[in-house]
């Protein structure tokens, strides 16, 4: 999900969905003095869990759907990153929706939106929607490499260029 992603100081870095905190640890270790981050988890436990196991790094008991609420309430800008855990294969077409309106309007013009899909959801009619949704929210569409030792098997998505509103 980092692959090729650089850091420098004063970006602004969300996470959608840390959970627990599996992408949460390799973006601690990856980024230098200076990157703003925030967390945003929507599940109360799993909140209070990444608080206590990340001293330091801000998360937010919220939705994604407040992102630009969200980074000024933390005083931050754009962000450079936007990195997400969210099951959006599971998620009704409104929310993904919303999600993505709330990321394209979140996003510096040159920022990254990374996500990722297993494979086994690539014909449901919510991912396939999704698809459609992204071509509408960014003019930059790449996918990387499946990631076949993942169980199951996962695709990174990655998106630049959001269309402005």
């Amino acid at each position: 999900m980092l692959e090729e992603i650089t850091f420098q100081p004063g970006d602004v870095v969300v996470e959608y969905g840390p959970g627990t905190g599996p992408f949460t640890s390799v973006l601690r270790e990856r980024m230098p003095k200076g990157v703003e981050y925030i967390g945003i988890e929507f599940d109360e436990e799993l909140h209070k869990n990444l608080v206590r196991r990340f001293p330091g790094m801000s998360f937010h008991h919220g939705s994604a759907e407040q992102t630009q609420e969200i980074l000024a309430q933390y005083g931050l800008g754009s962000a450079n990153l936007i990195l997400s855990g969210l099951p959006f294969a599971n998620m009704p077409a409104t929310l993904q929706g919303t999600i993505l309106e709330a990321t394209r309007r979140a996003l510096h013009p040159d920022g990254i939106f990374r996500t990722f899909t297993y494979l086994l959801s690539s014909l449901n009619p919510s991912t396939i929607h999704f698809r459609r949704l992204m071509k509408e929210y960014f003019q930059e569409h790449h996918t990387a490499k499946t990631v076949m030792q993942n169980f199951p098997p996962a695709r990174v998505l990655s998106y630049s260029r959001p269309v402005q509103g």
